[in-house]
């Protein structure tokens, strides 16, 4: 209980901290403010309705960026800080045309605010923040990414991260019935659990603090980014296949925001809503909630009801920031999820013999200072988050569980605790530099019980790990931007330990701790207009499991000890990975089609004999590395405006090869990653009328069949599920929306024998304000 306490005061310090230091710095901040002004504005279409997420930046004489934001649900933006001069606003908006604006900023007198109009149109250069954690034009950065717009929220059919995940970039998803899922990016198998994963999940551009993704809901999100490939050197550990980072609301400008109430199928009803603004000039909040309710079983493909599969959602945010002085700002953020009463079902052989029950529980905090002062931008964040889950037994095949049901049988929490100083720096006029100092701490506790209540020792011991790392990496421009050169490494130091766990008395803790260092870089060039080439390359790794690197368990087999012993000297598995490809850009056409490949070394062999003396002295075995993964393929993206009302998009991702080597020698496809996936849909806006059909295909996956002797390899069926969602304005803030979830009724799974819902529609009722 003590590391529990721990867990929960970095929860609650580690934020507070950092606005003590904001407080700090505050002064300093303030005597270095000047004369400054604040632009306001507004955002609308045509037919003047708000465009919300439109990218609004603020240039120079010479060209330089000074600032940018993107509009709030109202359409409205605010630029504070800005200095006596003359400016150009660019805003951008994906499916609208540009349009520049000329503002000069006087040293007395207020700005007047703009009202900018955006026309139907081509495709804006989105601006990202994963690849170099600043704010860097997508046409700026060598990096692969994927960009899930407002538009693409609004209009997925999806539930959580993972849906809308699976349904609009390239990744692989492993999801089960009963709120559990995860990804996998670039070939690496999906993980839905652990803290060792090989895609990194980022909030905001800090570590998320969530393991599960179906726990992530979308209510508080204005856009999702996703990385491809190594990007370690910036990142540190699990961004070997890549990283998703999930961009929240910062909303400023009069309070605005919406209500909705729907219904659907198997029972389900929900009530959600967010508000943001700025309450004064210099505070502005944002808030959401959400309570969902799915009360009956719901039906699968094939017609049937799957019994054990409703459940409850409870999730809630808020975020206040704070301008402490002109381009100086503290914001602090909270979010809380609860998952009340969700029906596991247990494998679909299982009948209804092993239904489950669980409660999940998540809450992050997190406050962060960042300000602009002579060329530089600062940053300084602290977060704390806590993941856990409390899960029991409702039915059995074993005649022995009757009397108890349903038990609690297993718990378990996760909490993280880090800080991120960080400084951007325009050194000169073709060079940023980007550099910062990691510290993150992530404890691991579980607990078993028997059917009779009382606490059994669990699998796996208690413990902690402990990551200290510094980054840099300099992007040069050149040729007026035509060409962008980034290089940069990162250093990580890291100490995992095993604990003393209560009843594990078989097992003796201990600890290790090792280096990793991670370099990339990465070209993009304009060919010719609106073409341009990119490459990159780079390191990544994944540290060992604590209990494989430290402690030493104890067991009886066939009658003779065996000693399972941790390997302090085993190397992290470590990926090195490359990809090459062009992308082409026009008014009404995006196209982009890229090549990768990754060499994965020094994964890890469990159960290696490393002490087999003569009975009845005792086996040691160890842990050791040794395998080896290759993954190649091609990814493709299109988008294309037919005139200003269709727009049609797709994605593919095709493996040339995704083998791993096993134990013996012999080499397998990488489990649960599918050879060919395709996304394909189109979007059409008449008017008070919005709505987007769009369809997955995914072929050549393959699994363990856990139901047959042997545990056989099996190839899963092909699949294509098709999804439709449309909007119908009835009035300027007034709206239905109504979302269909597999259409066609396609009886599917993403994991075997856990098959998914049928069709299923919402309808629901939606007030602006």
């Amino acid at each position: 209980m003590a590391r529990l306490a721990v867990g929960r005061w970095c929860l609650l310090r580690v934020p507070a901290l950092s606005l003590v230091l904001a407080s700090l710095l505050a002064p300093a901040a303030a005597a270095r403010a000047q004369d400054t002004r604040s632009l306001s504005g507004v955002v609308v279409d045509e037919g003047g309705a708000a465009v919300p997420g439109a990218r609004v930046t603020v240039r120079d004489e010479s060209g330089a960026a000074v600032q940018s934001t993107t509009s709030d649900a109202a359409g409205a933006f605010v630029l504070p800080g800005l200095a006596p001069g003359a400016y150009s606003v660019l805003v951008e908006m994906n499916l609208f045309a540009a349009v520049t604006r000329s503002v000069a900023v006087s040293r007395s007198g207020a700005v007047d605010p703009i009202r900018v109009v955006l026309e139907a149109g081509g495709f804006a250069e989105s601006v990202v923040v994963t690849a170099r954690r600043v704010e860097t034009r997508l046409a700026e950065t060598p990096q692969k990414i994927e960009v899930i717009d407002a538009v693409d929220l609004e209009r997925s059919v999806a539930s959580d991260l993972t849906d809308v995940l699976k349904k609009n970039s390239g990744v692989d998803v492993i999801q089960y019935s009963g709120a559990l899922s995860g990804i996998g990016i670039r070939g690496f198998r999906p993980q839905f659990s652990g803290i060792n994963k090989r895609s990194l999940l980022l909030v905001d551009g800090r570590p998320s603090g969530v393991t599960n993704l179906a726990t992530l809901l979308l209510d508080n999100v204005e856009r999702i980014e996703v990385l491809k490939g190594a990007a370690s050197a910036v990142y540190g550990s699990s961004a070997m296949g890549g990283v998703v980072n999930v961009i929240t609301r910062q909303s400023h400008g009069r309070i605005a925001g919406n209500a909705r109430i729907g219904v659907g199928s198997f029972g389900v009803s929900e009530i959600a809503g967010r508000v943001g603004g700025s309450l004064t000039s210099r505070v502005d909040v944002d808030v959401t909630g959400n309570v969902f309710d799915q009360r009956d079983d719901y039906r699968m493909g094939n017609g049937e009801t799957r019994p054990a599969t409703s459940y409850g959602i409870y999730d809630g945010s808020v975020r206040v920031g704070v301008e402490i002085a002109d381009g100086w700002r503290v914001d602090g953020r909270a979010n809380r999820y609860r998952g009340r009463d969700v029906m596991t079902p247990g494998e679909l052989a299982t009948g209804i013999n092993s239904q489950g029950r669980k409660d999940l529980e998540r809450s992050t905090g997190e406050a962060r200072l960042t300000g602009r002062s002579g060329g530089h931008d600062f940053s300084l964040i602290g977060y704390g988050s806590r993941d856990a889950s409390h899960t029991s037994n409702v039915t059995s095949a074993n005649p022995l569980d009757q009397p108890y049901l349903p038990y609690l049988s297993f718990e378990s929490e996760l909490a993280w605790a880090g800080v991120q100083a960080k400084d951007s720096w325009n050194w000169s006029r073709p060079n940023s530099l980007v550099f910062g100092v990691d510290y993150e701490r992530v404890t691991s506790v579980s607990r078993s019980y028997t059917r009779a209540g009382d606490r059994s020792a669990p699998f796996s011991a208690d413990s902690n790990r402990r990551t200290a790392g510094v980054y840099a990496e300099n992007a040069l421009k050149l040729g007026s931007g035509r060409t962008v050169v980034a290089v940069g490494a990162r250093l990580d130091r890291i100490t995992s330990e095993t604990v003393a766990t209560p009843l594990k008395s078989n097992f003796t803790p201990s600890a290790s701790t090792f280096t990793a260092f991670n370099p990339s870089f990465g070209i993009k060039h304009e060919l010719v207009e609106g073409l341009r080439g990119h490459f990159t390359i780079g390191r990544a790794f994944i540290p060992a499991e604590a209990l494989m690197l430290t402690g030493f368990t104890t067991t009886i087999i066939s009658g003779r000890t065996q000693i399972n012993q941790g390997n302090p000297d085993l190397r992290p598995e470590r990926s090195t990975s490359f990809d090459l490809g062009a992308e082409w850009m026009s008014a009404t056409t995006r196209f982009d089609a890229t090549v990768f490949r990754t060499v994965v070394e020094d994964r890890f062999i469990s159960n290696v004999v490393i002490d087999n003396p003569p009975a009845p002295a005792p086996i040691v075995v160890s842990v050791a590395n040794g395998l080896d993964a290759h993954i190649s393929g091609l990814e493709l993206e299109v988008e294309q405006r037919v005139g200003g009302r269709i727009g049609l998009f797709g994605n593919a991702t095709h493996y040339f090869n995704r083998k791993e080597r096993l134990e013996t020698g012999a080499e397998q496809d990488i489990l649960n990653v599918a050879r060919n996936t395709v996304r394909a849909g189109v979007d059409v806006d008449l008017g008070r009328l919005g709505a987007r059909v769009s369809g997955r295909y995914v072929q050549g996956r393959k699994d363990n069949d856990f139901n047959a002797p042997g545990f056989p390899i099996v190839d899963y069926d092909d699949f294509t599920v098709v999804d439709a969602n449309v909007t119908y304005r009835l009035r300027r803030q007034h709206s239905v929306v109504v979302g269909i979830n597999n259409l066609f009724d396609t009886f599917y799974y993403e994991k075997i024998g856990f098959p998914l819902q049928g069709v299923s529609v919402k309808v629901s009722y939606r007030l602006g304000f």
